[in-house]
Formats: structure tokens, C-alpha cells, sequence
């Protein structure tokens, strides 16, 4: 079998080359079909024939650690014992990263400012891919997680035991044997209380509490037994949680 072959490192200048064909992809509306094909192209091939994973680095002064880019350049000083997750510049491209200090997490800015979004007190920040945000551990309980936004923001307290990959942008949570949901697009969250949860491609989610069927409205976490919504005109125009592919509307 064929080892594969280490890519080489980008240069700063490949570096602001990508920056300049996002920058012009993400007006690609202003764009012919032959330059938005060729700018993709471009920014595919970049993106493939190099390296763009970060790195850890440790100031031989101090033995604390820091982040490099692909490119050398620093996004977070070395003032740190350790980190989470350092991503990449092509599909990880986070803002913050999960910092530890004093044998604990924070979240810190990947941007070079040295700022510090979060005091030091998660024993554990997990990465979840599919969204900024982190599922975290603290108060010493190592079975249940909650969920914090990348700028350290508690979404969920700790009282998870799953956090599903998204179905569109919907996610089902779970804690203690019931269910809950979050909602990736506007950070809503229903914590888990439901005892069971109905799902189906592109549509509405069904919660099931004590024997009844309902839906739940995103915007005031209200739950509306599944007649009354179909038959009340109060509830006509509301948004309840779904798994609508939002591309297709």
C-alpha cells in the first residue's frame, strides 16, 4: 500500500490568496458563472495541495503553549498548559479554541489578541463539530455535559448524557432519559423533558409529554397539544422545530 504523501506548508501568500477568493465567492452574485466556477476551482485547489492545519507551539522560556496557523502565524500566545482542538484553516476554521489553565478549560480567541472568553472552570470542553460551540464539563460531573457557545455562552446547563449529529439544523439532546432539542440556525433550545421525540425528513417535530403529542414554538418554548395547533388560528403563522432543509426555501 502506498504511503501517502505529506503536503507541504502554504505560504503567506497563498494564505492571502485564499482570504481574497472567499472574499469574492461570498459575493457570488456579482460574479459570471465562468469566474465563480473558476474562483471555486482556484480555492479547491489551494485548499487541497497544501497543509492548512494549525499547530501547537511551546515558548522554551516557559514551557507554556501556544497556536500557529498553517503559516507560522500566531492566533493564540503561548500562555497556555494545553488545548482541546487547534483546527485548520479549511473545514475548522473556528474563532476560538478551548484552552486549559491551572488544570482547567476556558475558551480564548484564535484571532492573536490573547482575549479570554471564559474564566477557567470546565474540567473538560469537547469540540462538536457541526456547529462553534463546545460541549463541556464542570462541577466535577463526568456523565452529564451542557453545552457552551464558542464566545462562552452556557446554552445548555449540564444535565446532557447526548448531543445527536443535526438533522438539517435540528438537534436532538437527551438527559436523564427524556428529550430535548436545539435549534442550530437560531440557538433556541428545548431542555430535555419530553418523553419521546418523532422525526421525519423536512418536517415538523413531534414532542410526546405525559400521553400527548404537541409541537413546540421556537420562539417561547411553548407547547401546543398537536389539535389545537392544526385547529387554533393564535397558531397559524408560528415557527415550531422542524427539520427543514432551510437550502430548499
Amino acid at each position: 500500500m502506498k504511503e501517502e504523501q505529506k503536503r507541504p506548508r502554504p505560504t503567506v501568500d497563498q494564505l492571502n490568496e485564499i482570504e481574497q477568493l472567499k472574499a469574492k465567492l461570498h459575493d457570488a452574485h456579482l460574479l459570471s458563472d465562468d469566474a465563480r466556477d473558476e474562483a471555486k476551482e482556484r480555492l479547491d485547489k489551494l485548499f487541497s495541495s497544501y497543509d492548512w492545519t494549525n499547530y501547537k507551539f511551546t515558548d522554551p522560556a516557559t514551557g507554556k503553549k501556544g497556536v500557529k496557523n498553517a503559516v507560522g502565524q500566531i492566533l493564540v500566545p503561548a500562555d497556555y498548559e494545553d488545548f482541546t482542538f487547534v483546527g485548520d484553516r479549511y473545514l475548522f476554521d473556528y474563532p476560538t479554541l478551548g484552552a486549559k489553565k491551572d488544570g482547567k478549560y476556558g475558551i480564548v480567541a484564535a484571532d492573536g489578541s490573547d482575549h479570554v472568553f471564559t474564566d477557567f472552570r470546565f474540567d473538560a470542553l469537547v469540540c462538536y463539530p457541526y456547529a462553534t460551540m463546545y460541549q463541556a464539563y464542570w462541577d466535577g460531573m463526568k456523565d452529564k455535559f451542557g453545552l457552551v457557545t464558542g464566545n462562552g455562552t452556557v446554552l445548555v446547563p449540564n444535565v446532557l448524557t447526548a448531543c445527536h449529529e443535526p438533522w438539517n439544523d435540528f438537534v436532538l439532546l437527551e438527559g436523564d432519559g427524556k428529550y430535548g432539542a436545539l435549534d442550530l440556525n437560531t440557538l433556541k433550545v428545548v431542555v430535555p423533558e419530553y418523553d419521546k421525540v418523532d422525526l421525519d425528513d423536512n418536517e415538523e417535530v413531534v414532542f410526546h409529554k405525559d400521553g400527548v403529542e404537541g409541537y413546540i414554538v421556537e420562539d417561547t418554548g411553548e407547547f401546543v397539544p398537536k389539535d389545537k395547533i392544526e385547529d387554533d388560528e393564535e397558531y397559524v403563522d408560528v415557527y415550531v422545530y422542524n427539520t427543514y432543509d432551510n437550502d430548499m426555501f
